[in-house]
């Protein structure tokens, strides 16, 4: 009986200076985080809106970590594929997403679903209203234009969005709220594609953001011809708004940075913290100014609050349009 006692004293001891150390270890990972390069995974091609301007995010974000922050491009599954790299990566937060409103549309039309619970939301960055862009040479020069063609032409006008995505509801928004126009969807993996396909005359309308379609404008490629906002943004206040035209629709995109559930809570904070100081920083401001993207910090509660918001806003029209693929629970 004496030995068992021992053995099992020894046994506790031994147990509990294992428990100790392992914590010490982790309390020492987490105060060198980062001590390698972290990789963000863009679930869309590159060239597209949300690349773009996740690539701004993690250019200055890695001065404030004192690492190298990679882009990994991994498209597919209007980003599912890879939301699912992330969730599937060590919560070390050394893999991260840099996700969009396709992030919670996924949710209902897709039919390999997100669950967002799996995540981690560290903060919201970006918020961007819907755009309606065609191309130069296209005879309409308002969207008023565009809607009375298409409601005198049904099935004739070819719009082109990412399936899945928000692009989608936003085509879907568009069409229902110009009193149920009849147009052809054309799928694209990525706004890059489909503003260059726009560009190229091959489809005649491309929903997305105004970021979506910068470069080509300037090159005198594309047109923007409305944005689905409140009232004209300091970004763009030559473009007139859908309500301007008629359209009584108001809805926009986000992007956000995520992690797989489970991080340390020190390595959440050490971003969280570093992420708010790389969004109100100048040259984050100036550099998103320039690209035409507007700026959205939350965090903690707030970004809780705004993602379930947006969660709800987007569940609805989805259920208004009967694009909703994923049974109800």
């Amino acid at each position: 009986m004496k030995t068992w006692n021992l053995r099992y004293r020894y046994g506790f001891c031994l147990a509990l200076l294992l428990a100790l150390l392992l914590g010490v270890e982790s309390a020492a990972l987490a105060q060198r985080y980062p001590a390698k390069a972290i990789s963000l995974v863009v679930p869309f091609p590159a060239g597209g809106r949300t690349d773009l301007i996740g690539r701004i995010v993690a250019q200055h974000l890695q001065g404030h970590l004192n690492t190298t922050i990679v882009i990994v491009n991994k498209p597919g599954a209007s980003g599912v594929l890879g939301s699912l790299e992330v969730r599937q990566a060590a919560p070390d937060g050394y893999t991260l997403g840099f996700f969009s409103t396709a992030f919670i549309t996924a949710q209902y039309t897709v039919s390999t679903p997100i669950v967002i619970k799996e995540y981690d939301l560290l903060a919201i960055v970006n918020v961007d209203p819907m755009a309606v862009a065609v191309n130069e040479a296209a005879p309409w020069k308002t969207l008023a234009q565009v809607v009375d063609y298409a409601r005198k032409n049904p099935g004739k006008v070819r719009i082109g969005m990412i399936p899945g995505a928000s692009a989608q509801i936003f085509a879907g928004a568009l069409a229902k709220a110009a009193g149920g126009l009849k147009m052809i969807d054309v799928p694209f993996k990525g706004d890059a594609d489909g503003a260059v396909a726009l560009a190229g005359g091959h489809i005649d309308v491309h929903v997305a953001v105004p970021v979506a379609y910068k470069a080509l404008v300037a090159a005198k490629k594309l047109r923007v011809l409305a944005v689905a906002a409140e009232e004209r943004s300091p970004l763009y206040r030559d473009i007139a708004t859908f309500r301007e035209n008629g359209v009584d629709l108001v809805i926009g995109a986000f992007h956000g940075v995520y992690g797989p559930r489970g991080m340390p809570a020190e390595v959440r904070d050490t971003l969280i913290a570093s992420i708010e100081k790389t969004v109100t920083s100048k040259e984050l401001v100036e550099q998103m100014n320039t690209a035409g993207a507007g700026i959205l910090f939350r965090k903690g509660e707030a970004a809780t609050a705004f993602l379930a918001q947006q969660d709800a806003t987007y569940r609805q029209i989805i259920e208004d349009l009967g694009m909703r693929t994923v049974p109800k629970k």
